[in-house]
């Protein structure tokens, strides 16, 4: 729609970027601090109630695949999307979203 009043085919590439990117970093930030916190709080209750061997390790591994994951899907969604508005022209896109 934002094209039909003037915005330019790299204006709409570079906002979907911005936007998937904006969405990359937000979810990065809820899954790893609340993901991290409920994890250290879980092991401090089990320490607490029942074996006081658990300790809490902070999984860097794990945190550095799912970022690559993340940013390969991100990424992946982009380039389909963009190759799509690229083959289409603004009335077919149009006649699409009816």
């Amino acid at each position: 729609m934002l094209q039909a009043i003037g915005l330019s085919k790299k204006q709409l590439i570079k906002m979907l970027c911005y936007e998937g990117l904006i969405y990359s970093v937000f979810a990065t930030l809820v899954t790893v601090v609340l993901g991290s916190g409920l994890g250290f709080l879980s092991v401090q209750v089990v320490v607490k109630t029942m074996n006081p061997y658990f300790y809490y390790s902070f999984p860097r591994l794990i945190v550095l695949i799912y970022l690559a994951i993340l940013l390969i899907v991100q990424f992946t969604l982009i380039s389909y999307t963009t190759g799509n508005l690229k083959k289409q022209s603004l009335v077919e896109q149009i006649r699409e979203m009816e």
